[in-house]
């Protein structure tokens, strides 16, 4: 990819069966009302503030269902066809249980945008799209802490994702932010493109007593 903020989209399905193993070894299921129940907690605690990074004031607020049309073109501009999101893909993972669409905004404009999806104690990255007038902005950067801090409070410990072997400043944003190289996945992408399981732990974070 052509830039660091903007990941290659999770796309086959090899790593995510093994992700939805692993949950069915531990015994979970998706707890979506609790899940829904703490969101609407951390979001009321935890005003929407903006974060000035390099002279421009973003903003991250939840997913709202008419921002769909924009961050579907963003995904398409983003990366290329046969790994660009289907809009029928967009939506089955933003309608996913325990899915997480965090978006990046400057004034009006979307900057970014990142989907995650959990079952504690295990959590996944989507993708993470960047606008290219927002890139090396710190964006993509302010999203992913976003979103880590969240999942941690829901009791997410271990985040995964998939990024291709060739995407160097995907891969070297990653391991900046603790993401570790995990597996090689073979043929993941289209054209026979291999990609890396990457995995970070999370630090606990404490819950609130209300």
């Amino acid at each position: 990819m052509r830039h660091g903020d903007a990941i290659i989209p999770f796309w086959g399905y090899g790593s995510h069966r093994r992700l939805l193993k692993e949950l069915a070894a531990r015994g979970s299921k998706p707890r979506l009302a609790e899940l829904l129940a703490d969101r609407r907690k951390i979001f009321s605690a935890k005003a929407m503030e903006a974060h000035r990074i390099c002279d421009v004031s973003v903003t991250v607020r939840q997913y709202e269902p008419h921002d769909f049309t924009t961050i579907f073109k963003l995904d398409q501009s983003c990366f290329p066809p046969g790994i660009a999101y289907s809009k029928t893909m967009l939506r089955y993972y933003l309608a996913q249980p325990g899915a997480e669409c965090l978006i990046a905004t400057d004034g009006a404009k979307i900057a970014g945008f990142l989907i995650s999806e959990e079952n504690p104690p295990l959590g996944h990255i989507v993708t993470l799209d960047v606008a290219e007038s927002h890139r090396r902005q710190g964006v993509g950067s302010l999203l992913l802490s976003e979103s880590e801090a969240y999942m941690a409070f829901r009791g997410v410990r271990t985040v995964l994702l998939e990024t291709a072997t060739t995407n160097q400043g995907g891969i070297a944003f990653w391991e900046r932010h603790g993401y570790r190289r995990e597996a090689v996945l073979k043929n993941y992408y289209p054209g026979r493109l291999d990609a890396f399981e990457m995995r970070k732990l999370l630090s606990a974070a404490p819950r609130s007593k209300a």
